[in-house]
């Protein structure tokens, strides 16, 4: 027997049940109750600069340094809104993190950020490579909260078959041990 495995990737947000996707994986919230959710794991994110970028413009050590950095920000190809920076500050004093670049995917901005065209905060797992490589340096981890969890998710209405129910247990199992992995580089 022949079995078939289509993957799509995309940073859209697709309407799960009317283009007929059998599970999707999402971060943030699920808002559609036409859905079936199950966590597959928690995640922060990660600032990081190259070592080039820090070199010559210094290294930041609290996020209100941030301000005189060029800030690489993810935009929502949704909203247009820029992404949160989730950080913990020393104080309760407001300030918002400069945007010289942005980006509706996080390829570019990893891209960037690897040229030295400055600091960018991006999912650990997207950079790990990078990190592991020396070519990208994490900065600030102690001022970083928690910001993410994965999901899968598939239609309510849908019967739950043996292979999407071994699919998503894969994924649970599979991206929970990589989840603790990266947290070592951390």
């Amino acid at each position: 027997m022949v079995r078939k495995l289509d993957l799509d990737y995309s940073d859209r947000i697709v309407d799960v049940v009317e283009e007929g996707f059998d599970v999707v994986i999402r971060t943030g919230a699920a808002t559609d109750s036409r859905l079936v959710r199950r966590s597959l794991g928690r995640f922060s994110g990660q600032i990081v600069a190259s070592p080039q970028y820090l070199e010559l413009r210094g290294r930041p050590e609290t996020p209100e340094e941030l301000a005189s950095h060029a800030c690489l920000r993810q935009r929502s190809p949704a909203t247009g809104k820029l992404a949160e920076w989730p950080l913990m500050m020393a104080n309760s004093i407001h300030f918002t993190i400069p945007e010289t670049i942005s980006a509706t995917t996080i390829e570019p901005l990893i891209y960037l950020a690897e040229k030295g065209f400055g600091i960018a905060f991006l999912p650990p797992f997207a950079v790990y490579n990078q990190i592991a490589d020396g070519c990208l340096v994490p900065l600030m981890d102690d001022y970083i909260r928690e910001t993410g969890e994965f999901a899968a998710l598939w239609p309510t209405s849908r019967h739950l078959s043996p292979r999407i129910r071994a699919f998503v247990n894969f994924l649970a199992e599979r991206l929970r041990f990589d989840m603790s992995e990266v947290a070592l580089v951390r």
